[in-house]
């Protein structure tokens, strides 16, 4: 325009005149470091992944973004890409650039099954945490810092099973939750996740949980396999504890399962389920083959789970065991046979509804030297009360006369360990007679 006075483009941004043939800067490359960081804040609040794309334009950007920790403030994680160990390289990114700051934890998950491996690699860092949000078809927040977790006191993962596409399921419930483990304890807290599978060991890091529940989802509801629990057990090699609450269902079991290494490993409790036999089994051991007695039994499988599973508690006692106590559940005669020979210091044994045969009550008579051994041998050396209820296949005459054997010989020779108490009840082959019969021995010590 005629009368207005043009100034160069370079005037207005270094309030220098230079002549035209000179280099000239663009104008964002000569702003002070503080103002870049402010201007890549803003771009961050609006795309968190931003810092891989500004540290790509130049070096200074680079040592720039690098630098400067608020930047990396917010991690987001998505369960829609499909390499999913990128998560891994993208939270040791993140977690150490933004030290030494807190960071927010942002989770977009439509599938639940996700959110544990998604958020694995991050809880060695928890305690820098300031919130936790979930979305996708679910919207959840948490606040961290009245928590005050820290890596060493999250002891505990408790994994619930959930059918999500129940039509009563509540979209307003949370998928995830902390807590402390006991009210009023605040020095060791749970990580609480519903899911519908077991998350693949492919996709997890090696989970630091002292402390592992599985609750299967009800009756109706879901179940998971053996398989599956297993290895997700070979995440877990930190266990001391490890309970699995069931419900029995007669799903086949899938195959090949794991062998787990659980070396620290001090309580299992397996609750309600089908599968115990399959999750304790050790395959190519000594005893784990079919039971050569050839007994009947209602529950072959849960019987050789139990009989390997106590062996391998008795190897591992010390000291022994004083009370054995085995309610509704069952063994093989070797397994009883191997027990028995190894409890020299049991004092108690109380079982319940067990199939055994007169095979294994007689296991308790006293053992009567032959022309070569002298030396006359007794199983349970101790054994001062014994409690047998409602075993079906026990015939009342070998009851008699494996206990008379038994307490004739200890009343004669090792009064101190003879038995104190006897209870026989619910025993349908165990007549009155019988009963008649054996309190002429044991008297008062045959208890109604």
């Amino acid at each position: 325009m005629s009368g207005i006075t043009s100034t160069p483009i370079y005037t207005l941004f270094t309030g220098a005149d230079f002549a035209p043939s000179e280099t000239v800067f663009p104008p964002i490359g000569i702003l002070p470091a503080e103002l870049l960081i402010e201007i890549f804040s803003h771009c961050v609040a609006n795309e968190p992944t931003t810092p891989l794309t500004l540290r790509q334009v130049s070096w200074w950007w680079k040592n720039l973004v690098d630098s400067s920790p608020r930047l990396w403030q917010t991690i987001i994680l998505d369960n829609a890409d499909s390499n999913t160990r990128f998560s891994e390289h993208q939270v040791a990114l993140w977690t150490e650039r933004s030290k030494p700051l807190k960071y927010d934890v942002e989770l977009n998950v439509d599938d639940p099954d996700y959110i544990l491996p998604l958020l694995s690699p991050l809880l060695s860092s928890i305690n820098r945490w300031r919130a936790l949000r979930l979305s996708g078809k679910h919207d959840e927040e948490i606040v961290m810092a009245s928590l005050e977790l820290t890596p060493d006191s999250l002891t505990h993962l408790h994994l619930c099973l959930h059918d999500f596409d129940q039509d009563d399921f509540d979209d307003e419930e949370p998928r995830i939750t902390f807590s402390p483990i006991s009210p009023g304890e605040c020095t060791n807290f749970a990580l609480n996740i519903w899911i519908s599978h077991l998350p693949s060991p492919i996709l997890l890091p090696p989970l630091r949980f002292v402390h592992l529940t599985i609750a299967e989802g009800g009756q109706i509801g879901l179940h998971t396999q053996p398989k599956y629990i297993l290895e997700f057990l070979t995440s877990c090699s930190e266990l001391e504890s490890f309970y699995l609450s069931g419900w029995p269902h007669d799903s086949p079991v899938i195959g090949p399962l794991p062998a787990v290494h659980l070396p620290t490993l001090v309580t299992l409790h397996l609750k309600s389920t089908c599968f115990a036999r399959a999750i304790l089994s050790q395959y190519h051991e000594d005893g784990d083959s079919e039971d050569e007695a050839r007994d009947y039994s209602q529950s072959p499988w849960s019987d050789q789970a139990t009989g390997m599973g106590l062996r391998k508690l008795i190897n591992r006692c010390n000291p022994p065991i004083r009370v054995l106590e085995m309610d509704f559940c069952d063994m093989r005669t070797k397994d009883f046979r191997y027990v028995f020979d190894r409890l020299p210091m049991l004092e108690d044994f109380y079982i319940v509804a067990s199939d055994m045969s007169d095979k294994v009550i007689n296991l308790l008579r006293p053992i009567f030297p032959n022309q070569s051994d002298r030396v006359v041998q007794l199983r349970l050396p101790r054994l001062r009360k014994l409690r047998l209820a409602n075993c079906q296949r026990l015939n009342g005459t070998t009851i008699v006369e494996a206990l008379t054997g038994r307490a004739q010989w200890t009343d004669a020779h090792h009064p101190e360990d003879t038995l104190v108490e006897v209870v026989v009840s619910g025993c349908e082959r165990f007549s009155q007679w019988d009963r008649h019969l054996l309190s002429t021995v044991l008297q008062n010590r045959l208890r109604p």
